[in-house]
């Protein structure tokens, strides 16, 4: 009967110590990298009442053992290794492991090994686990990135870390050379001239008499302002016109301003009109019997130029006329972009000056003469005769005859600017243009037809690409590679410049040749050099050494260089060196590398994170932080690092959690709950039975 209530008491024992270690596990359901425990019983030494019997040859056969338990205690209290969630934070010291091993801590005095990867950098930019300032194990880099196999250490981020000046060994060009690519003629090309505008010039073409454009866009509003008199002043209002639609001409204005002011009562249909005069004015007659109107303006907000232009004569009375005038320029001109065809007699700079040609009824007619130089020889002077017929377009024909030019016709662009295209090459070259009026002093004319070169005359289309070379201090020098194309066949010029006083010493010009597919042969030099060599700095000053590129161009079979099709061109250069750089920023790659980041734009490997494994798992001790020790039975930590054929990986911005069960833990706790209750029951019951047995004595 005691042994019964002995039992019951070993129940209940074991049974309390599970549901500590699962207490424990649901307190740390959410503790980063903590490993779940669970709890294993055994059966405690039995009492034998009867031990077994071997059977007798021709007697009595064998009997079973009675034996009767004495009850159970704790077998084991094993910690669980298996893999936690991984939770994304998003912090580059937080590191979470995959797979099996685990971080090294030393506090100075000895070995830790935790799951835990919520590191930090201390106030001396060593990693540390903050919750125990416990330091981070590792391998450090030396100076130039390497890491070699040694002994574990303390990890340090050196935020002063600088990576020294390499100076650049070579340069890669890759890109296209466009086959279809021709030579240039020149591009020349004069300021805008104006004439007087007309009925179907565009709103938001408008240009002051002074020449500054009215600005007007789409969007603006013009008011119709002034006073009406008829027998009493009424002032007029009435909606804006919006310049909403970019097509609309001065003659939908100017039908605006007729339909506005005849749909008001002191003016019938028929009685108004408005119409544009030959010199860029509005004219507005007033055939009304009896109102007149005063001070008759156009205006848009913060557009001066067309509010001087767009006010009428202060009175129009019935039956009179009135125009558009400047109170500062005295005539309210309106002017748009030139074209071919008009007059050249009626042409304005763009300073809005009148060109001053020479024609009147005594003098109908006056001669301009045109002359320059093409490529290295003077053209004859080419002389055309301006009367009050002649348009621009004669001017155009002209210039095209005097300088032979037959590949594309001298123009006259939307803004009224005259471009010439010259004959391409360089032996066709454009210069010295002189446009004058022959006889008379006329300083506008000629000082309107100043060309300004927009594309320079060349043998073959260039084209280019820069490359930034270092030298051995770290200074920044810029080489710039110009192709152009020989004539008539699949080879290009190449020629290297600098900027500033940098020296090339050699190999700065050269040849590329092509297949007729496209490929390239040969990158040659003109020197046979071994590649580009230039001084950083002038002859005889202290500083770099002399830099020699090896230009790689491609090789033949390759289309990873430089190739020659009918497409567009276009060229890319990589080099190789750098200046110095300062350490910005680092990351941890899944082998634990921990790889700075530099202000020059390279990356350097500063640490590799170790790990360690055991050969028994189970028999690692707890210890404080949610770290482990090594123990007798755990074997001696192995040493190593992540990645490769380890198996194990770094993953940072993570953290593995828990790897708690809660359902599972839940269920356990029923579990050992009932057990325990059940234990409880059989001592109640053994007490009830001995009381039973003392009451028989009474």
């Amino acid at each position: 009967m005691l042994r019964s209530l002995y039992a019951g008491i070993s129940g209940l024992s074991a049974n309390a110590i599970e549901l500590d270690v699962i207490g424990n596990n649901i307190a740390n359901a959410n503790t980063v990298g903590y490993k779940s425990s669970r709890v294993t019983f055994r059966e405690m030494l039995s009492q034998t009442i009867r031990p077994a019997s071997r059977p007798v040859s021709g007697g009595r056969g064998g009997m079973n053992p009675q034996q009767i338990g004495l009850g159970s205690s704790v077998g084991s209290i094993d910690a669980r290794f298996a893999q936690g969630h991984l939770q994304t934070t998003g912090l580059a010291n937080d590191l979470a492991l995959q797979g099996d091993g685990f971080f090294i801590l030393s506090d100075g005095y000895g070995s830790y090994f935790t799951r835990a990867g919520a590191f930090g950098l201390d106030a001396q930019d060593y990693l540390v686990d903050p919750s125990t300032g416990m330091h981070l194990q590792g391998l450090m880099a030396d100076a130039t990135g390497q890491i070699t196999n040694g002994q574990f250490g303390d990890l340090f981020i050196d935020p002063s870390m600088t990576v020294p000046a390499a100076a650049s060994s070579s340069v890669r060009l890759f890109g296209n050379l466009d086959a279809a690519s021709e030579a240039q003629g020149d591009i020349l090309e004069t300021s805008h001239f104006m004439a007087a505008a007309a009925g179907g010039d565009l709103l938001t073409a408008l240009y002051a008499q002074n020449g500054d454009a009215m600005g007007l866009v789409a969007g603006d509003e013009i008011a119709l302002t002034g006073m009406i008199d008829d027998g009493g002043a009424t002032q007029i209002s009435v909606p804006g016109f919006e310049v909403g639609n970019p097509g609309l001409t001065i003659d939908d204005l100017a039908a605006w301003i007729v339909s506005t002011l005849e749909s008001l009562p002191e003016f019938a249909a028929g009685e108004l009109a408005v119409a544009i005069a030959a010199d860029g004015s509005l004219e507005l007659t007033n055939n009304s019997g009896t109102a007149s109107l005063q001070n008759l303006q156009l205006t848009v907000p913060s557009r001066s130029d067309f509010n001087q232009t767009f006010r009428f004569t202060t009175s129009i009375g019935p039956g009179g006329t009135g125009t558009t005038f400047d109170a500062v320029r005295e005539a309210g001109q309106a002017r748009a972009a030139a074209t071919s065809d008009d007059l050249m007699v009626e042409l304005y700079n763009s300073n809005g000056q009148s060109l001053g040609l020479n024609v009147t009824p005594s003098n109908p007619a006056t001669n301009i003469s045109i002359s320059g130089s093409v490529g290295e020889t003077q053209t004859a002077s080419h002389s055309m005769v301006v009367d009050d017929t002649t348009t621009v377009g004669d001017l155009l024909t002209g210039l095209q005859i005097a300088f032979g030019i037959s590949s594309e016709p001298v123009s006259m662009n939307a803004d009224g600017e005259i471009v010439m295209r010259g004959e391409t090459g360089t032996e066709n070259a454009l210069g010295q243009l002189d446009i004058r009026e022959v006889g008379e002093v006329n300083p506008v004319f000629e000082t309107s037809f100043n060309f300004a070169q927009i594309q320079e005359a060349s043998d073959g289309q260039d084209f280019t690409a820069s490359a930034v070379a270092y030298d051995s201090l770290g200074d920044v020098h810029t080489v710039q590679f110009t192709f152009t194309k020989v004539v008539g066949s699949n080879e290009w010029n190449w020629v290297a410049e600098l900027e500033g006083d940098e020296e090339i010493v050699d190999g700065g010009t050269g040849t590329v040749s092509f297949t007729d597919a496209g490929e390239i042969i040969a990158f040659r030099y003109t020197d046979d050099a071994g590649g580009l060599t230039f001084r950083p700095q002038p002859t005889g000053a202290v500083g770099a050494r002399e830099i020699t590129l090896q230009i790689d161009a491609g090789q033949f079979g390759d289309f990873n260089g430089l190739t020659q099709y009918a497409a567009q061109g276009g060229l890319q250069s990589i080099t190789d060196g750098y200046t110095v750089g300062q350490l910005l920023d680092y990351e941890i790659n899944t082998d634990g590398m921990i790889i700075g980041r530099f202000s020059n734009d390279t990356v350097q490997t500063l640490a590799q994170i170790g790990i360690a494994r055991f050969p028994n798992y189970q028999g690692l001790q707890r210890s404080e932080g949610n770290t482990f020790q090594s123990s007798g039975n755990s074997g001696s930590a192995m040493q190593g690092l992540a990645g490769g054929a380890s198996g194990t990986f770094i993953v940072s911005g993570s953290l593995e959690g828990s790897n708690v069960d809660l359902t599972q833990e839940l269920t356990n706790m029923v579990v050992a709950q009932r057990a325990f209750q059940a234990n409880a029951k059989v001592i109640t019951t053994g007490d009830q039975i001995m009381q039973e047995i003392i009451s028989m004595l009474r």
